[in-house]
């Protein structure tokens, strides 16, 4: 949830909070909690060496006489992003650590997560722990993140493979290392898992643009569960409008063409968050057939 609490100064005269201005790194005032985190948790479950060794880190971080320190208080002014690759890794190696392990231990180390959570909000980082607490993630907007889990939960509830591809391309866009193509293939497999069963379901080997031109052809044969002016059932442009500005945004997906282009983050962003209405749309039959 985001925080209500305002300074007293503020208060007292009254003055709103203003926009929250979020810091990219770990920015100065949450240094030392950082730090104390990270060397608690690196001690707890005995991570220095995993921890360095994900991270292809100097050899004399594990030979020196306290390695958890040595990762705790590891700065980098060359490379802002070092503090965060060792959150990072540590959140990663503990959840991978603790697979299989009894459930308390899992809860144990999610409530660490937690507690790291609560430290990047409160000193408004750029940065975010996972839902899962295996990973850092970009912080984004708490409705564009709701929205993305909504639409996990109803791709689960039609193709386990729509929910997976979904948070790989959340992963991919918003993680601290962005893979923009990455995230792009994997917003339209996502759309792909729920959208080609209900449109194409005899075609050997369909794919979002043949989703697309069934659509396009066939479009008079569906409506929307919203109704239009009129109130009658809307008609699906909306949805063929989104499903081809996703087929056609893919500008990467063969190389050598006059529009072939690299995809930028912010194409990636927007084809995650497409897709993700659609996968919602289309599993929880907002869409329908007449």
């Amino acid at each position: 949830m985001t925080s209500t609490w305002r300074r007293l100064t503020d208060r007292l005269t009254g003055e709103t909070e203003p926009e929250t201005l979020w810091a990219e790194g770990v920015p100065d005032h949450i240094d030392v909690p950082i730090r104390d985190w990270l060397y608690e948790v690196l001690r707890n479950y005995d991570m220095a060496s995993p921890v360095a060794v994900r991270l292809k880190l100097p050899s004399r971080i594990l030979k020196s006489r306290d390695p958890y320190s040595e990762l705790a208080n590891l700065d980098d002014r060359m490379n802002p992003m070092l503090r965060l690759e060792v959150i990072d890794a540590t959140l990663g190696c503990v959840q991978q650590a603790l697979q299989g392990t009894h459930w308390q231990h899992r809860q144990t180390a999610l409530s660490y997560a937690r507690q790291l959570e609560g430290i990047l909000r409160e000193g408004d980082s750029a940065f975010a722990v996972s839902e899962d607490g295996s990973r850092l993630e970009r912080r984004m907007d708490e409705t564009l993140h709701a929205t993305y889990y909504k639409a996990v939960e109803a791709g689960a509830s039609k193709a386990e493979t729509a929910a997976d591809h979904l948070r790989a391309a959340f992963t991919e866009a918003y993680g601290i290392k962005p893979d923009p193509s990455a995230a792009y293939s994997r917003a339209i497999k996502a759309v792909e898992a729920v959208a080609n069963p209900l449109f194409l379901p005899n075609a050997p080997e369909p794919t979002l643009g043949k989703v697309r031109a069934h659509l396009e052809q066939g479009g008079h044969k569906y409506e929307m569960v919203i109704s239009d002016k009129t109130g009658a059932p809307a008609d699906i442009d909306a949805v063929v409008a989104m499903v081809s500005l996703l087929w056609h945004g893919q500008r990467d997906r063969h190389e050598g063409g006059p529009t072939s282009a690299p995809v930028t983050l912010e194409a990636a962003e927007t084809a995650v968050h497409t897709a993700a209405i659609l996968v919602h749309w289309i599993s929880n039959g907002s869409i329908r057939k007449k």
